[in-house]
């Protein structure tokens, strides 16, 4: 099976970019790999629609999280991919307040520990005693990801990675807003 790292697809310049001006402390939650509790479903992103008025199924933010459509969440649900929470958030357009309430915050807490770093292109940036990689070209061990549709790696918990299954359903049903890079799998 292949694997891709999931993108944000930036090719149309009508795409809305929402903006969050207060997650509430939630900003590092969806890197651990943990459910969150006590959501607040008071957090409002605000479309500008001189910037950007098209709402996609994958929309785009300032924040940087996964913000999903209904119409996605519901095609996740319907396939059975697990490993994936849908918290709701508020899209309003900032000049007429009209909400959207289909859009939601995912959790993806599925983390594995596939990373195959000596197939990987990397750099190492020494900091003190840290040392910090960054990943150009990623490679997965495949034995590690079996069965497994949607996820972040140990250890580089910011990209999500999905399946050949994920990214055929989405564009067989159209969705907008993804892309997909194909990454090595050995």
């Amino acid at each position: 099976m292949k694997y891709y790292k999931l993108m944000m697809d930036e090719s149309n310049v009508r795409d809305a970019v929402v903006n969050c001006e207060n997650s509430f402390g939630f900003d590092y939650s969806f890197n651990n790999g943990e459910l969150i509790k006590d959501w607040n479903e008071s957090i409002t992103f605000y479309l500008n629609p001189t910037e950007g008025d098209r709402l996609t199924d994958y929309l785009a933010n300032n924040l940087g999280w996964l913000l999903f459509s209904k119409k996605l969440k519901t095609l996740f649900n319907e396939i059975g991919i697990e490993g994936m929470q849908f918290l709701p958030v508020n899209v309003i357009n900032e000049q007429n307040l009209e909400e959207k309430w289909d859009y939601f915050a995912v959790n993806v807490h599925q983390v594995v520990d596939a990373l195959h770093l000596e197939g990987c292109d990397y750099s190492v940036l020494n900091v003190g005693d840290e040392k910090i990689y960054t990943i150009r070209k990623y490679v997965l061990r495949g034995e590690s990801i079996k069965n497994q549709h949607i996820f972040r790696l140990l250890g580089y918990e910011i990209p999500i990675f999905t399946s050949e299954k994920i990214k055929s359903m989405i564009e067989m049903h159209n969705l907008t807003g993804c892309d997909f890079l194909e990454i090595g799998v050995i």
